[in-house]
C-alpha cells in the first residue's frame, strides 16, 4: 500500500473533506506547466496538414475560438469563449502535459483530443476579443478551473457527474436554467438496432439483440444518465459518444422507441450541456451582458485573473 493510501485511509471523514475544500488532494500539476506567469509558446500538431507549427499561447487561442463560434457573434460572447478557452487550455496542460504521447505536442487540433481549431476563420472580431482578453484565466481554489463548454443547453446546464460521466463533484458547476432558443434546439435520429448494439458493446455491455430501449435514470437536469437496453443499464455519456454525438446531439432525451430495425431518439439540445452552453452566452451577450457576466453565469464563485501582460 503507498504512502499516500495509507494517510487518506487514516483520516476522518470529516477532515477528508476539510482538506479537498483547501485543495491539497488536487491533480499533480504537470513540472513544465507548474508556473506561468507570462505568455509561452506552443508546439501545435495540425492534423489536417499532418505538420507541426510553433506559435504563440494568444496566437493558438484565436484559431481554437474561431473553431468553436461564428466571428459574427456578439463581442461578450467572443470574448467569454475567448477566456474560457485560454482557461481549458492552460488546465489541461497543467493535468495532462498536454498531448505530447499522442504527437509530440503541448496541443493539436483534433477536437477530440483537445479542442476546435480553424486559423482560416479568424477575422477582426475574434482577434480583437482574444486581445482584449490577453492572459485571462478562470480560477478556482488555486488552479484553473475545468470550464468545459458545449454548443446548446437547452435551457438547462448538466452536471459534469450527468453530462460527462465525471466521477467527482465539481461545487462551481451546478445545474442551472439559462438562455436558449427554444425553437432551434429541438431534434431527432434514428439508428439501427445493429448500431445500438454495437454502441452498447463499446461501453463492455455484451448483447444479442435489441428489443427494447428506454431512459432508465436521469440527472438534475433531467438528462438521461442510464439507459436501458433490454437486459443491459448502459451510462449515457460513454453511449453517447460511441454511438454518435454529432447524430445523438445531447443526452437531454425526451423520447425514445423501436420501430422495426430502427432506434428513434427524439431530444434537445448540442453536446454534453456542461459548463457554459455557446448559444445561451450568444443571447446573454445580446442583452447587453458582459463576458464576465456571463462567466459567472456558468461558473459560480469563480475568480477571473490575469495570468500574463
Amino acid at each position: 500500500m503507498d504512502l499516500r493510501r495509507e494517510i487518506l485511509l487514516g483520516l476522518s471523514a470529516a477532515l477528508i473533506v476539510a482538506l479537498a475544500a483547501f485543495n491539497l488532494f488536487a491533480d499533480p500539476v504537470h513540472p513544465r506547466w507548474r508556473k506561468v506567469r507570462e505568455e509561452r509558446s506552443l508546439l501545435v500538431y495540425l492534423e489536417e496538414e499532418g505538420t507541426r507549427r510553433r506559435m504563440l499561447f494568444e496566437e493558438y487561442l484565436a484559431g481554437v475560438v474561431a473553431g468553436e463560434v461564428p466571428g459574427d457573434w456578439p463581442r461578450a460572447a467572443l470574448e467569454a469563449q475567448a477566456i474560457i478557452a485560454r482557461t481549458f487550455t492552460l488546465g489541461k496542460l497543467q493535468r495532462t502535459g498536454g498531448t505530447w504521447e499522442l504527437h509530440g505536442t503541448d496541443v493539436c487540433t483534433n477536437v477530440e483530443h483537445f479542442q476546435a481549431y480553424n486559423a482560416g476563420l479568424i477575422n477582426d472580431a475574434i482577434r480583437e476579443a482574444v486581445r482584449a482578453t490577453r492572459g485571462l484565466v478562470i480560477f478556482h481554489a488555486g488552479r484553473p478551473a475545468r470550464t468545459w463548454f458545449h454548443a446548446d443547453a437547452a435551457g438547462i446546464t448538466a452536471t459534469p457527474q450527468e453530462g460527462l460521466g465525471f466521477p467527482g463533484r465539481v461545487r462551481y458547476l451546478p445545474s442551472l436554467k439559462v438562455p436558449t432558443d427554444a425553437g432551434a434546439n429541438a431534434w431527432t435520429a434514428s439508428f439501427s438496432r445493429d448500431e445500438v448494439r454495437r454502441a452498447a458493446e463499446a461501453t463492455g455491455h455484451r448483447l444479442t439483440d435489441v428489443r427494447e430501449v428506454r431512459v432508465a435514470r436521469r440527472g438534475p437536469s433531467g438528462r438521461a444518465t442510464v439507459i436501458q437496453i433490454d437486459d443491459a443499464r448502459v451510462p449515457a455519456p460513454a453511449f453517447r459518444i460511441a454511438l454518435d454525438p454529432k447524430r445523438l446531439r445531447s443526452n437531454l432525451i425526451l423520447g425514445v422507441r423501436v420501430e422495426g430495425d430502427r432506434v428513434v431518439f427524439s431530444g434537445r439540445g448540442f453536446g454534453h450541456g456542461v459548463g457554459m452552453s455557446q448559444q445561451g452566452a450568444r443571447l446573454m451577450a445580446e442583452q447587453g451582458k458582459t463576458a464576465r457576466d456571463i462567466i459567472h453565469a456558468f461558473y459560480h464563485r469563480v475568480e477571473i485573473r490575469r495570468q500574463w501582460e
